[in-house]
């Protein structure tokens, strides 16, 4: 991340704010992360983590203007591009989503992230094939990425190619062991390659795990 301005009592105040959020005092921390940027506009952290935070409150569209304030004194700043694409997303602002990911696939070619969200944005319009195309080069970086290999298996399941889903949910279970959802799915893909058996210890590890 591109350095900002930071003396003492920002760094203070900064420190304040994180402790505040990972407290559960996600609204004072939200009102201390406002003062440093009062203080400070040019205070990427602080933009940055305040974003993040408001994005977790459900608050999208804030976080997604205040970004833009960002990027308007910052026009290159790539963490606020790729965040701001991801809240997009999710707020189903899918062309000006994509347009934020791929100024930073642009500036950070291949970057993992930006491809997931890509992947994500393509699964929510209905583009399997292109999803499956982003989770793919997500993975070829990032090799152990339990919810990219997640989202590759499910992707590929509803484009019917089973073998290299139950592969992609293998790949899934092996890095993230207790995930419930991946047990679920693996199971949905060997019933539908005939591997009852298996299938069956899917559902009850699934069950085990706290999931369906």
């Amino acid at each position: 991340m591109t350095e900002s301005p930071d003396g003492p009592a920002a760094g203070a105040a900064l420190e304040q704010a994180e402790a505040l959020a990972r407290a559960g005092s996600s609204l004072d921390a939200v009102a201390r992360y406002r003062e440093v940027l009062a203080a400070e506009p040019d205070h990427a952290e602080a933009r940055l983590r305040l974003a993040q935070l408001l994005d977790r409150l459900e608050s999208g569209e804030e976080a997604v203007a205040l970004l833009g304030q960002g990027l308007g004194r910052s026009p290159d700043q790539v963490e606020f591009l790729f965040l701001r694409g991801a809240i997009l997303g999710r707020l189903r602002r899918y062309d000006e989503a994509d347009a934020d990911l791929r100024r930073v696939l642009r500036t950070r070619p291949g970057d993992p992230g930006a491809e997931y969200e890509l992947g994500l944005l393509a699964w929510r319009r209905g583009l399997t094939q292109a999803a499956v195309e982003h989770f793919r080069r997500s993975l070829e970086r990032r090799p152990d990425e339990a919810r990219t290999a997640y989202h590759l298996g499910d992707a590929l399941n509803q484009l019917g190619d089973l073998p290299a889903a139950r592969e992609a949910l293998e790949g899934a279970i092996r890095a993230a062991p207790r995930d419930a959802r991946a047990h679920h799915l693996l199971g949905r893909v060997l019933d539908r390659l005939g591997r009852v058996e298996e299938a069956r210890d899917m559902y009850q590890r699934a069950r085990e795990l706290g999931g369906a």
